[in-house]
């Protein structure tokens, strides 16, 4: 459990500490949440517990550790190992997260329709420092005609477009397009993954728009649920022809997310106004139970990907390769290639699977001045490689052992001084076997 928390990838490890183990303790009642609720059907048909993208955690590996600021994640994992939010009844809150509110989040009936949770309540959340609390752009008409007939909201030629807010608990915003041929009213979280898609689709180029003053893009077309779309009318002087009033629409937005839940940005205020980990998630889950609990699993299955139609997996170490319950190999190195074909899965395995290593073809490259520029050596199989160079006995440089795939393997050197000697060694191993070749250059007077 903890190593699957270790490779979440949702918010910066540099943030405050406090805010970091609020962030751990989210993640992992959300997980414990979804596994108490019963696996999704891709979770049954595939054999994991969760997927790895924003449909459910975002989960990257653990070597994200080994950046500068890994181990504050790795301090506020351990800090809070086994902690979770309970309900009254002793089962995990579904603690929703997402990363930025307007200042105050949303009630998840409000979002997503069903019934009031305790726990996901509106709060405030001020003093976010997220770039996305405000955002807003602006459609032609010729633009929003074509995003809402994409997203089956438009009857008829458009006339107009109103947007409806509600109090906390009185149900989610709405929009109204008006069109010739009748009215459609649609919640604007429905409404918001309908014009995301239309603008991928129809309007690459141009959505996600600009941020104000910047030359960088917004995330997502509409990044939240809380948005208004409102008509103007905007003169249009004489070019080629009379004046004329032209129709455009302008999207107000606020957050990013569904903002139900923690937000995360607003976590991280106030983390920096004091707040320890306990207060941040006593505040977003409405006095939700912390405690360290048995209901948390020892191991967790991940859903790396799915419906992908082609893939590769390598590592920094050997693999253990299982196709339909029997190993195929285990301890070698390799890139893998897996590839979706009719309902099969095409596996390509590395090159020289089963062999041990064996380097061959050492050859040396001069510049057009003569001078040393490159030495290779060739690799008949994936293995772990080390490169030592060194002048006179003293180490140069040292790659140290790292994973390469079969192939040329080049290295970039100064040739030796006059009157010096310079060796390469070039070593490759796995667990079948080693092998190294040398090349020693001596540099004469001339």
């Amino acid at each position: 459990m903890d190593d699957y928390l270790l490779g979440i990838r949702e918010v910066p490890f540099v943030w405050p500490e406090e805010a970091l183990a609020a962030q751990v303790v989210a993640a992992r009642t959300y997980l414990v949440w979804t596994l108490q609720r019963g696996r999704s059907e891709n979770g049954r048909r595939h054999g994991y517990d969760i997927c790895a993208t924003t449909a459910c955690q975002v989960y990257a590996g653990v070597g994200g550790l080994a950046g500068e600021e890994g181990s504050r994640w790795l301090e506020a994992v351990e800090r809070t190992s086994g902690e979770i939010l309970l309900t009254a009844d002793g089962r995990a809150v579904q603690a929703m997260y997402s990363s930025t509110s307007d200042g105050r989040t949303r009630n998840v009936e409000d979002v997503f329709g069903g019934s009031p949770n305790p726990h996901l309540r509106a709060v405030p959340s001020p003093g976010e420092s997220s770039p996305f609390v405000n955002w807003e752009f602006v459609l032609s008409r010729s633009q929003a005609v074509a995003m809402f007939e994409h997203a089956r909201v438009l009857d008829g030629g458009l006339i107009d477009v109103t947007s409806q807010k509600t109090a906390d608990g009185a149900g989610p915003w709405t929009v109204t397009v008006h069109g010739t041929e009748g009215a459609t009213t649609i919640d604007t979280w429905t409404l918001r993954s309908r014009l995301n898609r239309a603008a991928a689709e129809l309007y690459p180029d141009d959505f996600p728009a600009f941020r104000p003053a910047s030359t960088r893009r917004y995330p997502q077309t509409i990044l939240s649920p809380n948005y208004t779309i409102t008509s103007e009318l905007v003169f249009v002087p004489p070019v080629d022809g009379p004046p004329r009033l032209d129709q455009r629409f302008r999207v107000r937005g606020g957050g990013w997310g569904h903002l139900v839940g923690m937000s995360q940005f607003g976590a991280e205020a106030m983390a920096r106004s004091g707040a320890d980990y306990a207060e941040i998630l006593d505040h977003y889950y409405n006095g939700a139970r912390l405690a360290v609990s048995d209901s948390v699993p020892d191991t967790v299955r991940v859903g790396i990907g799915t419906q992908t139609e082609s893939l590769e997996v390598a590592g920094d170490g050997p693999l253990r390769v299982v196709i339909d319950g029997e190993q195929v190999t285990a301890g070698e190195f390799g890139r893998w290639s897996i590839v979706a074909d009719e309902g099969l899965a095409i596996i390509d395995p590395p090159e020289g699977l089963g062999l041990p290593p064996e380097l061959d073809s050492m050859r040396i490259f001069f510049d057009d001045r003569g001078d040393f520029e490159l030495v290779t050596v060739r690799s008949r199989t994936a293995a772990e490689v080390r490169i030592v160079v060194t002048v006179d006995r003293v180490v140069v440089s040292d790659t140290g052992w790292q994973v390469r795939d079969p192939g040329v393997i080049a290295v970039d050197v100064e040739g030796p001084r006059k009157g010096s000697a310079m060796s390469i060694a070039v070593s490759a191993r796995s667990p079948l076997g080693e092998d190294s070749l040398r090349l020693r250059i001596l540099a004469g007077s001339e």
